[in-house]
């Protein structure tokens, strides 16, 4: 009898754990990109409030640390995408890099300059979303931080804001990309779930096979990310005009770019 009832209540787990998770993502269909993007916000405003001088202080992760120093030279001139409060760009400037950062959210943007000014350090902080913000000037090199790249919703504007970067590129220039890998595939039904959500709510963009929605209960904000077999990601830095450097998968996907002919 006991065995019978563990099993039935793990078997309602799994029903409502899946119930969740097509809650999400129809619930994403229903956003609009302007309310999208208004969640992610909050997340990361809630993330950088939250986060603990400890964890900026440890700096970069191992795998920065190598991917970085693979593709970097001292002294090049270094835009940080999603540069966040600071974690991965002080390690850098501290390093010798002309490094930048560049954040979509102000609270974020602010806690990185303050952070940046208390160590006596000359680095420019520019808050903007890299798919419309102005880029200033040329750069050795691009790196979109730790998974931000798979945090722009839709391929079209993804391709876009890479061949944007391209064109701000010095000469033999190149991107750094981490991405979230898709391993397994997510799911096709809640998906495809999103989808019909959208169509019939008009809204005005359409969830992609590979975009993940997760309900946060501490922000009470839904979490996107789009996640990436490696074909996908290589064919996408391809339209954009790059050829493939490097690549890597392990928990999740490194990419070097580098102009193509």
């Amino acid at each position: 009898m006991r065995r019978l009832l563990v099993a039935a209540i793990v078997g309602l787990a799994r029903t409502l754990d899946r119930g969740v998770t097509v809650c999400a993502f129809v619930a994403a269909g229903l956003l609009r990109l302007e309310g999208l993007a208004r969640h992610t916000g909050e997340n990361w405003r809630q993330y950088g409030a939250t986060q603990t001088e400890a964890d900026v202080a440890a700096g970069l992760f191992h795998w920065e640390q190598a991917f970085y120093g693979r593709f970097l030279k001292p002294g090049e001139r270094v835009l940080l995408v999603g540069c966040g409060t600071g974690r991965d760009l002080l390690p850098l400037l501290e390093q010798g890099y002309r490094a930048e950062g560049l954040e979509p959210v102000a609270a974020c943007a602010d806690l990185a300059r303050a952070r940046v000014a208390r160590r006596g350090i000359a680095a420019a902080v520019h808050t903007g979303d890299v798919t419309r913000a102005a880029l200033p000037g040329r750069f050795d090199a691009v790196i979109f931080s730790w998974l931000c790249y798979s945090y722009i919703p839709g391929r079209a504007t993804r391709v876009a804001t890479l061949a944007r970067v391209r064109e701000h590129l010095a000469p033999q220039g190149r991107v750094l990309v981490s991405y979230v890998l898709a391993e397994p595939p997510p799911r096709r039904l809640p998906w495809r779930l999103a989808r019909l959500a959208s169509r019939l709510s008009g809204a005005d963009w359409r969830p992609e096979y590979g975009d993940v929605f997760l309900a946060r209960p501490d922000t009470r904000r839904l979490h996107f990310e789009h996640q990436f077999r490696p074909a996908e990601i290589e064919a996408e830095a391809r339209a954009a005009g790059f050829e493939i450097a490097f690549h890597e998968q392990s928990c999740d996907g490194n990419l070097a770019l580098r102009v193509g002919p």
